[in-house]
């Protein structure tokens, strides 16, 4: 009953609770959460103004609820300084957009940490904003956002770490080309918006070690495609060492995955389109792999999921040249392959170029769930054909999800190859490369 700091979360709801928790807190920093629902606003005015004289050591505000509610009373009550609030947390869901007035907390919020805005619409920056490491930004339509807004946030806090942008994401430049915002102390940032495009990278400097997330939707007919794509991303130097790459190519998915001691990038994408060519985007994700420099690559992940023998063919040439890059490649996971087109570019009668292409592999892993996805005469080919040239295959690892009998070639794989290793695992591999909302 006398520990001050058990009394410091206050909903006002009760005007009763409300004096009781102001007393017993004593001088403890104040948690306030005001919320709606079902049209019925879950606080009480009358108890929020037995809080008012205390919000000098108000340090955390979350606020929920539909803004023609709550907006009003909030801005009214609001307007005052709240020298300690380091988290502040607005979510309004209505049919208007909420605008936050710059009157709002006297326009400082020196002490602030972690900033939630969830369909809010304000005119960024306020003022002090030195000590804010934590900003995400949901449901913000881009037009009513502007770029400029958002540079002139991210310089009023220089050390932000941590950033998220959802579906809050400016659709035009207001500000010139050469303009560009250093993030120093930057550790991730998550970027979702339909349609993809990089306005706001193209005026940020990632610093090395961040990691980056772009994900986007694309829904239509239109075919071909790269211009809903991100554009070149020049500025991203977080991930000037690449050693690992993953891919996830699903019939409604693609996911490529760069990653290394310097940083990491993530970027996906959700086709939910129907046409001519469904698979395109495989092509178009490989591809932009060229934009960064991946010949210290020694490990690449690649899992296929629903794609039919016949969806890859346009996607060979890009494979090859993406094998060409990896000149450091160690080791090569494969699952779900229903094809061989990663196989074959790896076999030096049947690429382009006639050449071994990654003379440093040392393992090949495949993972298979039925029999018919195992073509065990292209693999003996290719190893044949790598030790013919004399680069002989140091392990080739074979994991078999269900139980069937292997055949005879995986026998005559130990020929050409230093170590055959043949394996049944029923449980699904357990990828740590890749993140668990892709998965």
């Amino acid at each position: 009953m006398s520990r001050p700091s058990l009394w410091t979360r206050l909903d006002c709801i009760h005007v009763g609770k409300t004096r009781a928790y102001i007393e017993r807190s004593k001088t403890s920093p104040l948690e306030i959460c005001l919320g709606e629902s079902n049209d019925e606003v879950f606080f009480a005015e009358e108890a929020l103004l037995l809080a008012v004289p205390h919000f000098g050591r108000l340090g955390t505000l979350s606020v929920f609820g539909d803004s023609i509610g709550v907006l009003p009373v909030f801005v009214e009550h609001f307007s005052c300084s709240v020298p300690l609030l380091s988290r502040l947390e607005i979510n309004f869901v209505c049919d208007e957009d909420a605008v936050l007035p710059n009157t709002l907390f006297n326009g400082d919020l020196s002490s602030l940490h972690e900033l939630e805005l969830v369909g809010v619409t304000t005119a960024l920056p306020w003022r002090g904003l030195s000590k804010l490491t934590t900003f995400n930004l949901y449901c913000v339509p881009g037009d009513n956002i502007l770029l400029t807004q958002l540079l002139d946030f991210f310089e009023s806090a220089p050390h932000l770490r941590h950033i998220k942008l959802h579906d809050s994401i400016p659709t035009s430049r207001n500000t010139p080309a050469e303009r560009v915002v250093s993030l120093p102390h930057l550790k991730d940032f998550s970027i979702i918006s339909q349609p993809a495009h990089s306005i706001l990278l193209n005026h940020l400097s990632i610093p090395a070690g961040a990691s980056l997330w772009l994900e986007f939707t694309y829904s239509g007919k239109e075919s071909p495609i790269p211009s809903y794509l991100p554009n070149p991303l020049d500025r991203l130097h977080n991930i000037s060492h690449i050693t690992t790459v993953n891919l996830r190519l699903a019939s409604e998915q693609r996911c490529v995955r760069l990653s290394g001691p310097s940083g990491e990038l993530y970027m996906v994408g959700w086709w939910t389109r129907s046409g001519n060519k469904p698979y395109d985007g495989t092509r178009t994700f490989l591809r932009s792999l060229s934009r960064f420099d991946i010949s210290r690559t020694q490990w690449l992940t690649v899992m296929l999921y629903c794609h039919p023998p016949s969806s890859f063919p346009t996607t060979e040439w890009t494979i090859y040249h993406t094998f060409c890059s990896m000149k450091n490649l160690r080791t090569l996971t494969l699952s779900r392959c229903k094809n061989l087109t990663f196989i074959l570019a790896l076999n030096p009668s049947k690429n382009p170029s006639k050449t071994i292409l990654c003379p440093k592999l040392e393992e090949i892993i495949l993972y298979i769930e039925r029999p018919d996805q195992f073509h065990v005469d292209e693999l003996l080919s290719m190893a044949k054909e790598r030790a013919s040239g004399g680069v002989k295959l140091p392990a080739i690892t074979i994991v078999s999800t269900e139980e069937f009998a292997p055949t005879k070639g995986v026998f005559q794989l130990r020929k050409h190859v230093s170590r055959v290793e043949y394996k049944f695992d029923d449980a699904p591999p357990e990828w740590d490369t890749l993140p668990n909302e892709v998965v």
